[in-house]
């Protein structure tokens, strides 16, 4: 087993983040330590070879690249040392999953805060276990989120929650329901009025543009004491997430940047 001293800082934070987010590719990991995909490959490959990582193919992925999951003796490692040094040793440790926010958010966040740094920057990330918690100690236990971020831009920040609206709900749908199926349990725990959630947004991604379009009717119906942000799967997989792809009830058809949505600036334009 490798010893804790073979571990470089950039090997660490590789191994913490498997542990933290479950399975990971070369350019997932290539992305969070910010460096070049080759060095990351030869970075797993080489926490492969001593143990601490395993890896795997799906039958189904054409381009056939390897998926990396910390091994248990990584857990192993990853725990002593948190504890020696007196941190504390998050729940289910190496036993996490990727979610669809993870992908759509925090990753395309993380990546264009390498291109642009210094101007702007995700300041922290929680997965949904560790975002469920954060509820949890602020009395919001009913609401179930899928991420929490902080998105910091030109000396601006916003707090966020973000909700995936995982598409119609069952095998066999009308077609006149797919549109509104199961888009009311997205935001259903807002509906409870207090406390207030101590966010600046609460951003919902909305499967395809009927249902986005279902959604902000509902809340300009209906609205919440949570400012909602809504954008779509299609319009995150053609930009930036911080780029103008967010829209809140009853603006019309104008689109906001995440940065935009923060309390601070909304107050401004009144």
């Amino acid at each position: 087993m490798a010893g804790g001293r073979e571990l470089t800082p950039r090997r660490w934070r590789i191994l913490s983040f498997l542990a933290l987010h479950g399975m990971a590719t070369t350019s997932d990991v290539a992305v969070v330590a910010g460096v070049p995909r080759l060095t990351a490959h030869r970075d797993l490959t080489w926490l492969h070879a001593v143990g601490l990582v395993g890896r795997e193919r799906s039958a189904e992925d054409r381009a056939h690249a390897w998926w990396y999951r910390i091994s248990g003796e990584g857990i192993d490692l990853l725990g002593r040392d948190l504890a020696s040094s007196g941190r504390p040793v998050p729940l289910r440790l190496g036993r996490r999953y990727w979610g669809a926010a993870h992908y759509l958010l925090f990753l395309p966040l993380l990546e264009a805060s390498r291109q642009d740094p210094g101007r702007c920057g995700l300041f922290q990330w929680l997965t949904t276990l560790d975002t469920s918690v954060w509820l949890r100690e602020r009395g919001l236990a009913h609401l179930r989120a899928d991420g929490y971020g902080v998105w910091l831009e030109d000396g601006r920040c916003v707090r966020f929650l973000v909700h995936v609206d995982p598409g119609p709900v069952g095998e066999v749908i009308a077609e006149r329901e797919r549109s509104t199926s199961g888009l009311d349990g997205v935001l259903v725990g807002y509906r409870r009025m207090d406390p207030v959630v101590p966010v600046g947004a609460v951003l919902v991604i909305a499967h395809d543009a009927a249902r986005e379009a279902n959604l902000l009717a509902d809340l300009a119906s209906r609205a919440l004491r949570a400012p909602v942000a809504v954008t779509t799967l299609d319009l995150l997989h053609r930009h930036w997430p911080h780029e103008s792809v967010w829209k809140v009830p009853a603006a019309g058809t104008a689109r906001q940047r995440l940065i935009d949505l923060s309390p601070s600036v909304r107050a401004a334009r009144r």
